[in-house]
């Protein structure tokens, strides 16, 4: 028998501990530091994209109220268009109304029988508004005439030596070119456009001696028309 140590080993695995020297009561303050330096590390991470949501927002915001003015700005000047163009259309209604008897009055030179001598060529003035009530009806004055005040007479005055020359030039009035001057209105038992107001010996004899013979007609002018 020798003299060598023996060395026998009577604990179980459960019963086994570790060498380390590092205990539970080391681990935990370094567990809690990580965990307060994980907190700290989410919290600023929060609190960065917190400040970044921010600035996007401001800057947002920015955009929407600087969008804001421009868009006001932007409906102010389509309502100076709007009321603009509303102006224009008015002026066209006003330019499209006006009565154009230059050319015609010129084309009746063209027309007018020899035998016949203009003495007057008018237009009659266009009657005031009355805008006051019938007797008897109480209210405010009205927003517009009850009839047309419109209605126009051209009236052309002369002399001729019979009546034939008089037709003609009313014939030719009743043509085309005319219409500014002769409207639909007339004389239903002749069919002419123009009414004879008058038509009888003139108290002054020509130079060669014989009577001539005075007329005036009178025609209705067409009505103002405002549209385009």
């Amino acid at each position: 028998m020798t003299g060598a140590a023996l060395h026998l080993n009577l604990l179980k695995d459960s019963e086994h501990r570790s060498s380390s020297p590092v205990r539970l009561r080391v681990m935990m303050p370094l567990l809690a530091m990580l965990a307060t330096i994980g907190a700290l590390v989410w919290w600023g991470t929060n609190l960065t994209q917190l400040v970044i949501v921010k600035t996007q927002a401001d800057s947002l915001d920015a955009d929407i109220k600087s969008k804001s003015r421009e868009h006001a700005e932007a409906i102010r000047q389509q309502g100076e268009v709007r009321e603009t163009q509303l102006g224009l259309d008015q002026l066209e209604f006003y330019r499209t109304g006006v009565r154009h008897i230059a050319e015609p009055l010129a084309k009746l030179a063209e027309v007018m029988p020899i035998k016949v001598q203009l003495t007057g060529l008018s237009v009659s003035r266009l009657p005031p508004q009355n805008l006051a009530r019938p007797k008897g009806v109480k209210g405010p004055p009205l927003w517009g005439p009850p009839t047309n005040v419109e209605t126009q007479k051209f009236v052309v005055a002369g002399r001729t030596t019979k009546a034939p020359p008089l037709s003609a030039l009313m014939e030719s009035l009743d043509g085309p070119g005319f219409e500014g001057l002769a409207g639909t209105a007339g004389d239903p038992a002749t069919g002419r456009k123009g009414t004879v107001v008058s038509f009888r010996q003139d108290s002054a004899p020509a130079k060669d001696g014989s009577r001539l013979l005075t007329f005036e007609v009178e025609y209705i002018m067409p009505e103002r028309r405002f549209a385009k």
